[in-house]
């Protein structure tokens, strides 16, 4: 008799549903919290029909418990979470009011707009959206929220189409909530049961009682998706406007581009300018695969750094991970822990190969780095050079799949371009490139910079609009002109009234959580001295 274990390690939850949903025409679904991820992974069995176009699956019915701590909200988030917390407090055992029940669904409401709306406007989504909007205009999805008290219990519950005395259904009851990452990637434990002419009448007056108890939910649901940019006709005015947005998106920077996904508690430190680059390196990464977060030293660029990857482990489940040198290691651990980051942390120096005969990559051959997909590199001009083997052992790596890379360093470029062109080939190996050059084609377009007798100007000229799209570098100055406020006024520095600054008549300051912080002023003595009274005399034989 096959196990009745379903742990997503020997099974996966996902295939264990999809198998019952064939024979399944109504389903009961209770669980703390739901994504569209978790719909979405289930899709093609919710729209099955039968030979006379009759859908097979007639009625869902999903019970949403109520979750509110900040841990369980970036669970949510990390797939597409599509109801956040109900409410306020979690310690609220007696039935609420009237007025704090609609408190909370207006809460629902928001959450759902909100996540409805960071959804990538794909045809694969918008056809999601369209799937389950119809499922609930239908009554075949069927939305209640339970805030009598926390939810905790998960449950998968099927009646069959065709019933038997003994066997009228089956059920899965575990851990997994009703999530991408719950149904196939977490460790959980869930078990099949069975029914014995009691177990499924059981569950199913459980799951009833509860149902009950809970609240409507199916207009507000529904009022949102109607809204949304899947199903509500997009006018010509919209589209005039998204096209001028996508067109300069990249180059805005001001308090609108310090407006974050997700707030949470790395980006609640971080000062305006170090939102920007977030929000610029982010928008790198998606469109090019890659990029550099190159500021001056001292600028905060490791929090920068853990903030995108906290961004992308919330935005799309990412599995990251950190290369970095040694020296660094205990610092991204306590980073990592600080900010569960959720990453593996591997110190440069143990990228490494096999011998000649041996087929052996660090990276590829520990289980525990295969399936990791957002890479960043601390110091990432330790590997400028392509014929080292730690750059080898890391290109290989990104090559096996689709793969982001952020490279972090203050010093991009150490003896020439090339350094440049080598890490870009870490995350871009393709010499066909969308980054918009021309010619398209990073070999070609590079071979002008590298050439000894292309004039300086000109190579300089060619390198920084490569680099314009690929790479966030500020010096201090320019964080200052643009970010900093005057000691004494307290107001935002003037940009074209910055030549105080630069001569020292004027001090600026940019703001770090609440409080003000000075770049250190460098002073530059002259250290006078003899050196006969040094030497004593043995400069004069010399």
């Amino acid at each position: 008799m096959p196990s009745a274990i379903i742990d997503n390690r020997n099974k996966k939850l996902v295939d264990a549903i999809n198998e019952q949903l064939v024979h399944t025409v109504k389903a009961k679904v209770a669980v703390g919290y739901f994504f569209l991820s978790g719909l979405k992974a289930i899709q093609d069995k919710l729209e099955a029909k039968d030979e006379k176009g009759d859908y097979l699956i007639k009625e869902i019915r999903l019970l949403i418990g109520n979750t509110t701590n900040r841990q369980t909200v970036e669970e949510l988030a990390r797939s597409y979470r599509l109801a956040e917390h109900i409410q306020k407090r979690m310690e609220k055992m007696k039935r609420p009011g009237s007025g704090e029940k609609k408190l909370e669904k207006d809460e629902a409401q928001k959450a759902i707009r909100t996540v409805i709306s960071d959804l990538d406007q794909s045809e694969e989504n918008s056809r999601l959206l369209e799937t389950v909007y119809h499922m609930v205009n239908d009554n075949r999805l069927k939305v209640k929220v339970y805030i009598k008290s926390k939810l905790h219990a998960k449950a998968y519950i099927f009646d069959f189409i065709h019933p038997q005395p003994n066997s009228k259904g089956i059920a899965i009851v575990g851990s997994s909530n009703l999530s991408l990452a719950g149904l196939t990637n977490n460790t959980e434990l869930n078990v099949y049961v069975h029914d014995n002419g009691e177990n499924h009448k059981e569950l199913i007056k459980w799951f009833n009682e509860l149902w009950k108890e809970a609240e409507d939910f199916d207009e507000q649901f529904l009022e949102e998706l109607e809204e949304s940019w899947g199903i509500k006709k997009a006018t010509p005015e919209d589209i005039y406007y998204k096209t001028i947005y996508t067109l300069l998106k990249d180059r805005i920077e001001g308090e609108d581009r310090s407006r974050f996904l997700f707030t949470n508690e790395i980006t609640e430190q971080l000062t305006s300018f170090q939102k920007v680059a977030v929000q610029q390196l982010t928008g790198i990464l998606r469109q090019y695969g890659g990029g550099f977060s190159a500021d001056v030293v001292g600028v905060g660029k490791s929090y920068i750094g853990a903030a995108v990857v906290k961004h992308f482990l919330l935005a799309e489940n990412a599995k990251p991970l950190i290369i970095c040198p040694k020296a660094l290691e205990e610092m991204w651990k306590n980073y990592n822990a600080t900010y569960l980051l959720n990453a593996q942390i591997v110190p440069t120096s143990m990228l490494r190969e096999g011998d000649e005969e041996e087929d052996w990559n660090y990276l590829l051959n520990d289980i525990k780095y295969r399936d990791r997909d957002f890479i960043l590199i601390d110091e990432s001009h330790h590997f400028r050079h392509h014929e080292s083997q730690r750059y080898k052992v890391l290109s290989d790596f990104i090559q096996t799949g689709k793969k982001k890379v952020l490279l972090m360093t203050a010093t991009p470029r150490n003896n020439s371009a090339k350094d440049v062109f080598n890490q870009i080939k870490l995350f871009h190996p393709d010499d066909l490139t969308e980054i918009p050059i021309n010619p398209p084609s990073l070999k070609e377009y590079y071979n002008p910079i590298l050439k000894p007798d292309t004039p300086r100007d000109q190579a300089n000229h060619l390198f920084q609009q490569l680099l314009q799209f690929i790479l966030v570098r500020r010096t201090r100055l320019h964080i200052l002109k643009h970010y900093g406020f005057d000691e004494k006024t307290n107001r935002p520095v003037n940009p074209e009234k910055f030549g105080p600054y630069i001569s020292g008549e004027k001090r600026a300051y940019i703001k770090v959580g609440g409080h003000k912080n000075f770049f250190p002023t460098r002073n530059v003595d002259t250290i006078r001295y003899s050196i006969s009274e040094t030497y004593q005399g043995l400069y004069q034989k010399i």
